[in-house]
């Protein structure tokens, strides 16, 4: 038992040092203070998928628990994704193994981490994982803000509302959301740039501001333009968009008359049914 209760002691004081480190920004710290732990949590045997009952078990799993939560926060703060669905994926148990999440006090930050993990299966695109995580949840946890702004994301993304999309950014329930939806403006945007360039010939500069959610400057759309379409160019005060083959066979459809037939099909069907 001994050195189970130096290793928590040893973990308190880490978990202390993980937290200054990160909160101070201090990611390279906070990265060698994290491998730390994980050498340290290794030695508990009540942790998954060991589940060893003992005096020490409570203290051993609130310490695992904790560490790992700071660990996806540190992930979504630097953008490592892959760190994130791991110790996502570490987490998990904590917060719904039914047995595991109930011997543990709940955490405070249990509501805005399974937030945040809904944010990043949008901005992986892996809806079906999204709605799974929301089975998981119970009606009172599907209710509370951190997880209504993901639902609400997702809801404006399956009806093509990018503008509340973007707009979102400025409203997020907690502060680490902003990391991760940074990924999820610019895929946003990119769609959004998808439609101006298959509609339009060309637009005024101010005009692909207002639509792309750029308003700070016009050196804002130069610097969007030259990362994500490089094929655009503007001149003076318009943006001239640069079709591909496959767009310019797309203008060749009689676009009216397959309109004027798809509303004639629709009203025959409406009478019909």
């Amino acid at each position: 038992m001994a050195p189970v209760q130096d290793g928590l002691s040893q973990g308190s004081a880490l978990l202390q040092s993980l937290k200054k480190s990160a909160e101070a920004g201090d990611m390279q710290a906070a990265n060698a203070t994290l491998s730390q732990l994980k050498l340290v949590l290794i030695n508990f045997p009540s942790l998954p998928p060991g589940g060893e009952e003992s005096a020490t078990a409570k203290a051993e799993r609130t310490l695992a628990r904790e560490v790992l939560e700071v660990a996806v926060f540190m992930s979504a703060r630097q953008g490592d994704k892959k760190a994130l669905a791991r110790h996502m994926a570490q987490l998990k148990p904590y917060y719904l193994d039914g047995q595991l999440a109930t011997s543990l006090p709940d955490s405070s930050n249990r509501l805005p981490l399974l937030g945040l993990n809904l944010i990043f299966l949008l901005v992986e695109n892996k809806l079906a994982d999204f709605h799974s995580e929301l089975e998981l949840m119970s009606d009172e946890d599907r209710s509370n803000e951190c997880v209504m702004f993901p639902i609400r994301l997702e809801q404006y993304l399956m009806v093509g509302s990018y503008n509340q999309v973007l707009a979102a950014k400025d409203h997020v329930p907690h502060q680490y959301y902003s990391y991760l939806l940074s990924n999820l403006v610019d895929t946003v945007r990119e769609a959004i740039a998808d439609c101006m360039s298959t509609a339009y010939d060309s637009m005024s500069v101010k005009d692909a501001q207002t639509m792309l959610m750029l308003p700070a400057s016009a050196q804002e759309l130069k610097n969007f333009v030259a990362t994500f379409h490089p094929e655009w160019k503007i001149f003076d005060d318009k943006v001239v968009f640069q079709h591909a083959a496959a767009t310019k066979k797309m203008q060749e459809i009689p676009s009216m008359r397959v309109i004027t037939e798809t509303l004639s099909y629709a009203t025959e069907l409406e009478r019909i049914v």
